[in-house]
């Protein structure tokens, strides 16, 4: 009897430690992040070649002020990277990828912004 409980804790520990996806990536489908946090995540994993207002161009990073692609189009490359440009799948959860998206949507002028107001790429205030 002490091998089977034994067995069972052991067991159900491997599962719990190895199982599943977290908890984030589990309710990752229903949850949207404000394009506040998608401007953040630009900033720490975007803004390095992309630049601040998205017109950097560095590593071949396409000017995102310009850009005339969909949501999906750009939910699809940020997941899975373009040219020198990393996957992030792996890295920023699905609705942080879509947060993102959503604000360099902003960034060309045809998203809206963290207030849920339409913004212009001319009325963005950077530092």
């Amino acid at each position: 009897m002490k091998a089977m409980l034994s067995f069972l804790i052991l067991f159900f520990v491997t599962i719990i430690a190895c199982g599943g996806p977290s908890v984030s990536e589990e309710g990752d489908e229903a949850e949207t992040l404000p394009v506040a946090m998608g401007e953040k995540l630009y900033n720490v994993h975007c803004v390095i070649c992309h630049g601040k207002d998205g017109t950097l161009g560095l590593n071949e990073a396409g000017d995102l002020t310009a850009s005339e692609m969909t949501l999906s189009e750009r939910k699809g490359i940020i997941s899975e990277g373009r040219g020198s440009m990393i996957a992030y799948r792996r890295i920023l959860t699905r609705a942080e990828i879509d947060a993102v998206a959503r604000y360099t949507k902003v960034l060309s002028g045809k998203g809206e912004s963290s207030e849920g107001e339409e913004m212009e790429s001319d009325t963005l205030e950077f530092q």
